[in-house]
């Protein structure tokens, strides 16, 4: 039940942020955005361990490792989603793009840790790249290009992220790991920020409403949850929450700016969804407790998260 509570809150939460970015970014460049949303991030955290005397890695290696992490799976993405969206792309699509997380996830896993995919995960692959298709051909024009590619990069990031998190930090405490990543990821920014001369912030009310609500909200409320469900459920079945976020990210759009939602992104989301009971069919299944002895039998998703190991 709990799993379940905070599956529901991580999808409400995250999904929240590509409406709050919308929200904020006519008011600031992307770069600046991000700098002062991950230094507020970092900084709320390192008061949080100071209180309750959190433990930091013990070793360089731990360290490395979450850095790497939060380059990929806060740095990355976020970047990626917020110069798409500044790009002029909506956050229904760009939510969309980002939906294709589990899929992308899973053929990550066959390449690189060679797990294995069954035929029916195979036409959920290719079901979703379908489902974001039919959004991204009827919506894109050539001037959308560079936004859809960004939205993509951002998914990359994601996918890569999750995967490292789950490999090599999975002993990660979630508050002093959260400074680790945030900070590395507000280095980041803050260095392509300071090398844009065309940077710009204008401090108003709807600025600092989207940017304490990105960097308290999502980059650390929504962001720990994640790391939370990472650590004890397998990668499959965290990753196939991301199919949800086009459906919560559209309503939320339809809610804060009065956007209609199209037959396309409705098509869209429809495949997608089914797309993801075809990748993650066995799992469900291997979900359910057995009829007669009421045990959860192991699959191969569970195997993989206890061989291998984002805030």
């Amino acid at each position: 039940m709990m799993t379940m509570i905070l599956s529901g809150l991580f999808i409400l939460l995250y999904s929240s942020g590509f409406v709050a970015t919308q929200y904020g970014i006519p008011y600031s460049d992307p770069f600046s955005f991000l700098s002062y949303r991950f230094l507020i991030a970092a900084a709320i955290l390192a008061i949080i361990c100071q209180v309750i005397r959190a433990p930091w890695p013990a070793t360089t290696k731990e360290v490395v490792h979450q850095m790497i992490a939060g380059l990929l799976v806060i740095g990355v993405f976020s970047i990626g989603v917020f110069v798409s969206l500044d790009q002029g792309i909506s956050a229904g699509v760009s939510s969309l793009i980002i939906s294709l997380q589990p899929l992308v996830a899973s053929g990550f896993a066959f390449l690189l840790l060679k797990e294995r995919i069954h035929p029916h995960q195979w036409a959920g692959l290719l079901l979703g790249v379908s489902g974001v298709t039919v959004i991204v051909l009827e919506q894109i024009t050539l001037s959308d290009l560079e936004g859809i590619l960004m939205s993509f990069i951002a998914l990359l990031g994601l996918a890569l992220g999750s995967l490292y998190q789950k490999r090599f930090c999975q002993q990660m405490n979630i508050f002093t790991g959260g400074v680790i990543q945030s900070g590395t990821a507000a280095l980041l920014c803050t260095l392509i920020m300071l090398a844009d001369d065309s940077r710009y912030v204008h401090w108003n009310g709807e600025f600092i409403a989207a940017l304490f609500w990105m960097a308290v909200v999502v980059s650390i409320g929504a962001l720990s949850i994640l790391y939370l469900l990472i650590r004890t459920l397998p990668i499959s079945e965290v990753s196939s929450l991301f199919y949800l976020m086009p459906v919560s990210a559209v309503l939320l759009s339809a809610l804060v700016f009065d956007q209609a939602i199209s037959v396309f992104e409705g098509v869209g989301i429809m495949i997608t969804a089914l797309a993801v009971f075809l990748v993650n069919r066995a799992s469900f299944k291997a979900s359910e407790p057995d009829s007669a002895s009421g045990k959860h039998p192991v699959n191969d998703s569970t195997k993989m998260s206890d061989d291998h190991q984002t805030v």
